[in-house]
């Protein structure tokens, strides 16, 4: 079958430096130079890593005040963060009338296939049925009653025989099985050479939907190790690891990710990687962000494609009060 995993061409794209994505010249960008980002590459930092996933729990808006949500966020001061509007399948009609309603005409979507690989055929004819939903991603999750093997290939077949132009199809993997530096490998291949990125889910509404440091670096470490890009969903409502008191959740920070990816495709070890989740000083977290060069951030955006996230305006709040973001 042809290759379906084409590039969104409004994804970051990897450090001019290099040629290779995959060579050791290109995985050594992840060191840090005297040379520090300046206040656009920090937003350049930023730039689409939001998934507009404001559907899905916790926030579950409902479809009018989610489109009409994600339309201020496009037209906001902080527009160049938002990217695509996460809906799953079952809501597609819902979504038509919702676009309808409003008089929007167009909305770009990342489409969450929640019925596993039997149900991508009929999820991608619904989205080409309705000419305004321009399909820049989708996402599908591999059966959890299976072995790992056998589900990630049956999403990759499924996905092989649908057209998916230029929109990114990611897999979404599970964390324990590409953990393991044993299994990582064939499991990441098995998506991989056909262009499918991983998707790694690091949250939920329990506190056994969050991959606790370890598990979570392990994968950070085989996925930029192997220079594939992925990208995060749930969980990463602000910058910095932290308690959630009220719901009782301990989360980790999207800053810390993007930190953690960096110093994994530096060949970092799993435990240094951890303690970098692990970091909840946001003084210091800010500051790591501020010194990363110019090459390491380019890479770490190039991995770390985007992540879903229930709201928008948490993640711009906490930028704002870190100094990493503002409206002037």
């Amino acid at each position: 079958m042809p290759d379906n995993g084409s590039v969104d061409p409004n994804s970051p794209q990897p450090p001019a430096s290099s040629a290779d994505h995959r060579s050791a010249d290109h995985r050594s960008a992840g060191h840090r130079s005297p040379e520090h980002l300046s206040a656009d590459q920090q937003r350049s930092l930023l730039y689409n890593l939001l998934d507009d996933a404001s559907l899905f729990p916790p926030g579950s808006l409902p479809m009018p005040a989610a489109v009409a949500a994600h339309v201020r966020h496009e037209r906001a001061w902080f527009s160049e963060l938002t990217g695509p509007f996460v809906c799953p399948e079952s809501k597609l009609t819902e979504l038509g009338r919702a676009l309808t309603t409003a008089s929007v005409p167009w909305i770009d979507l990342s489409l969450v296939v929640t019925g596993g690989a039997a149900a991508v055929a009929a999820a991608i004819d619904a989205v080409a049925a309705d000419a305004r939903l321009r399909l820049r991603a989708v996402e599908v999750p591999a059966a959890t009653g299976k072995q790992p093997a056998q589900a990630i290939a049956d999403v990759a077949a499924a996905l092989d025989r649908v057209p998916l132009a230029s929109a990114t199809a990611y897999v979404e993997f599970p964390l324990a099985a590409i953990a393991d530096p044993a299994a990582a490998g064939p499991l990441l291949d098995l998506a991989d050479r056909r262009g499918y990125r991983p998707k790694l889910r690091t949250g939920g509404v329990t506190p056994e939907a969050f991959p606790d440091e370890a598990t979570l670096a392990g994968c950070l470490a085989a996925v930029a190790g192997r220079q594939i890009p992925f990208k995060c969903t749930a969980g990463l409502h602000h910058a910095v690891r932290g308690t959630d008191q009220a719901a009782g959740l301990e989360q980790h920070g999207f800053l810390n990710v993007l930190l953690a990816v960096g110093a994994a495709a530096a060949d970092a070890s799993v435990t240094e990687i951890a303690a970098i989740l692990a970091e909840r000083d946001p003084a210091k977290v800010t500051e790591a962000v501020r010194a990363l060069d110019p090459d390491a951030a380019a890479e770490i955006r190039w991995l770390f494609t985007s992540f879903g996230t229930c709201s928008t305006e948490e993640p711009v709040a906490d930028l704002v009060g870190l100094g990493l973001l503002s409206q002037h």
